[in-house]
C-alpha cells in the first residue's frame, strides 16, 4: 500500500513539475508575442516533431565554452554586418536563442530572413547568442554577443 502511495506521489509531482515549465514557455511564448507588433504575422513556434529535429541539431554540434567549436566545423564565412545576410533573405529559417531562461532555449521561431533582419534588434535583444538554422537542417549562422556572424554547416556522416 505505501509503495502505491509512493509512486503515486512521485507521479503527482512530475505532473506538478511538467503543468509549472508549460506555464513557464507560455509565459516566454506570450512575451515574444506582445514585445513584438506583428510577431504572429510573420513567426511562428516550431511544432513539437520539427523541436525534436533542431534539438537533435543542437545537440549534435560540437560545443566548446558554451558556443559551437568552430575548429571542428567548416566555416564558409564571417562577418561583422547583418546586411551580408540578404543573400539568404528568401530562406525561411530557425531562430534558437542560445541564452536566456531554458524555456527561452527550447522556444525556436520560424521565419523568413529577411525579417529576421528587418527585426535584428528585437532579437539581438532577447538573446545575445542566436544560432539560425536553415530549412534542410544543414546550414546555419551563429550570431554571437559580439556581433560576429559566421555562417557554417552540420557536418553529415
Amino acid at each position: 500500500m505505501e509503495e502505491n502511495m509512493r509512486k503515486r506521489l512521485e507521479l503527482l509531482k512530475r505532473q506538478q513539475k511538467q503543468r509549472e515549465y508549460e506555464k513557464r514557455v507560455s509565459f516566454e511564448k506570450d512575451r515574444l508575442i506582445s514585445e513584438h507588433i506583428d510577431f504572429t504575422k510573420y513567426y511562428r513556434f516550431a511544432e513539437r516533431g520539427e523541436a525534436d529535429r533542431i534539438n537533435l541539431v543542437l545537440n549534435g554540434l560540437p560545443v566548446r565554452y558554451t558556443r559551437p567549436d568552430f575548429s571542428k566545423l567548416l566555416i564558409e564565412h564571417k562577418s561583422q554586418s547583418i546586411d551580408d545576410l540578404l543573400q539568404y533573405k528568401n530562406e525561411d529559417i530557425w531562430i534558437c536563442c542560445l541564452c536566456g531562461s531554458i524555456e527561452l532555449i527550447n522556444l525556436f521561431s520560424c521565419g523568413k530572413m529577411s525579417d529576421f533582419i528587418h527585426d535584428f534588434e528585437y532579437w539581438y535583444g532577447i538573446s545575445d547568442y542566436l544560432f539560425l538554422l536553415f530549412h534542410n537542417y544543414i546550414d546555419f549562422i551563429y550570431i554571437d554577443d559580439n556581433g560576429e556572424i559566421i555562417k557554417s554547416k552540420i557536418a553529415i556522416n
